[in-house]
């Protein structure tokens, strides 16, 4: 089963936390597509989040490279927020909406965070 999770929100929220979670949870058993949008792209960005007082999400990255989770970032929200490929913290695909759009039509699931 293949299954997508969009963060679109900023990372210092309590959702950028639970979606990762969650996704970890189900890329035991089925490819999870995570895709990020919008401000959700900060996430994966050099920042400190221990200085703002929010967990680190290194635990989860370090995860990921276990499992059958894609990471994802729209080409449009880089842009926009003047970000390079070389400004993240994990390798990732960076895609267009179009191609983002294909990928969700091919899940069963789509969760939107």
């Amino acid at each position: 089963m293949k299954v997508a999770f969009i963060l679109k929100g900023d990372p210092f929220s309590w959702k950028a936390h639970e979606a990762f979670r969650i996704a970890t949870a189900v890329g035991i058993n089925h490819e999870v597509y995570f895709i990020l949008i919008r401000d959700g792209v900060y996430t994966l960005t050099r920042w400190s989040p221990e200085d703002l007082g929010v967990e680190s999400f290194e635990k989860f990255f370090e995860t990921m490279d276990f499992l059958n989770i894609h990471l994802i970032v729209e080409d449009a929200s880089m842009q926009e927020r003047g970000l390079k490929e070389s400004d993240l913290v994990k390798e990732v695909k960076v895609l267009s909406a179009e191609e983002i759009s294909e990928i969700i039509n091919e899940t069963e699931a789509v969760f939107v965070w």
